[in-house]
């Protein structure tokens, strides 16, 4: 007898609990993805692996609060040819994030070059210096860089339905920038700027080049010289130009002692609205990717304008009281034990 009322006061109380529990609401994001064979997973720390085409994988890798799991989009080249990622939906909120084609670049581009210089003032004088030609053509680098295959670390909506990311990258990118302009200008010295220079057997000189645009301007301005001749010696002055150009960034660049923080980007579409989000305010991880043990040593969060964190999770008091009926199960039998011995 004493048994059987032991198991219903305890049966009674655990049920309680359980259903209080059962009932605490719950707002999950739930996620969808629109093109599955170009998501890549990460799971995680500097020993994860790497899981294609699965969402399930995906789903937890940007809900689990651990930002060094991560999903890229469009994983199979560094640039993207069409917006391939996830539509994420919690209750009346929604919000699809993908990654950033060259097209996308023609709408964002001159904002982000605008950030990248005002945020890394050194070279805003050397760029300020250079011809609109020269500009529009290394702005045209830019989408070269691989930096439009996001990798998104975290997602999470914010009380009034903001989103904010966690975009995970490198901690420097100055050496792939470096990289892109050495190729660059080998392109444009092989391209025909050797040709200027029938004595040089390697890559002309910042000063070798402006000593040439000099001799052929004077050559230009020569009432003596056939307009066909200027024509021509004026695209010629103008290759040259950017030429020089693209040589004293790869100056200022090599010459820059601090680390370039540049985050990759991706395209976020809320509440009818586009936005762009990078960043150039790295946090270090701690860890690095397992198949290269460089990729991923940075985090750069972004967050939509006016973005509120959502509440910390607070059970509530239906919760508590039924947490209560379990804890005081030991109570109770401690005093059953006593009435019925």
């Amino acid at each position: 007898m004493k048994m059987t009322f032991q198991k219903l006061v305890i049966g009674t109380s655990m049920a309680i609990g359980v259903s209080a529990l059962a009932t605490a609401p719950a707002h999950a994001t739930s996620f969808s993805f629109n093109n599955p064979n170009e998501i890549r997973t990460y799971t995680g720390g500097s020993n994860g692996t790497f899981k294609a085409n699965d969402t399930v994988a995906a789903s937890k890798a940007l809900s689990d609060n651990n930002p060094s799991s991560n999903v890229e989009l469009w994983y199979s080249t560094e640039n993207p040819t069409s917006n391939v990622g996830f539509t994420a939906t919690q209750e009346n909120y929604s919000a699809t994030v993908t990654s950033v084609t060259a097209s996308d670049w023609n709408s964002f581009g001159s904002q982000w070059l605008s950030d990248l210089l005002n945020y890394y003032t050194p070279f805003k004088s050397v760029w300020n210096g250079f011809s609109p030609t020269t500009q529009s053509l290394i702005a045209s680098y830019f989408p070269l860089l691989g930096m439009g295959d996001p990798n998104i670390g975290s997602f999470q909506f914010g009380q009034n339905g903001g989103v904010d990311l966690t975009l995970v990258g490198h901690l420097d990118v100055k050496t792939k920038l470096s990289d892109t302009l050495s190729t660059k200008l080998n392109e444009a010295w092989n391209g025909g700027v050797k040709l200027l220079f029938p004595t040089n057997t390697s890559l002309a000189t910042a000063s070798q080049v402006q000593a040439k645009i000099s001799s052929l301007q004077l050559t230009l301005n020569s009432p003596l010289t056939p307009p066909a001749t200027k024509s021509t010696l004026t695209v010629q002055i103008s290759q040259l130009t950017s030429f020089k150009d693209l040589l004293n960034f790869q100056a200022a660049l090599k010459v820059y002692q601090g680390e370039i923080g540049a985050s990759e980007i991706a395209k976020v579409v809320t509440d009818n609205k586009t936005y762009y989000a990078y960043s150039f305010n790295p946090t270090a991880s701690g860890i690095t990717a397992s198949d290269d043990g460089v990729s991923y040593s940075a985090y750069y969060t972004w967050h939509t304008p006016g973005y509120t964190a959502p509440p910390k999770k607070v059970p509530e008091s239906s919760v508590i009281l039924g947490l209560l009926g379990v804890a005081g199960v030991f109570t109770t039998q401690r005093k059953l034990k006593k009435v019925f011995i």
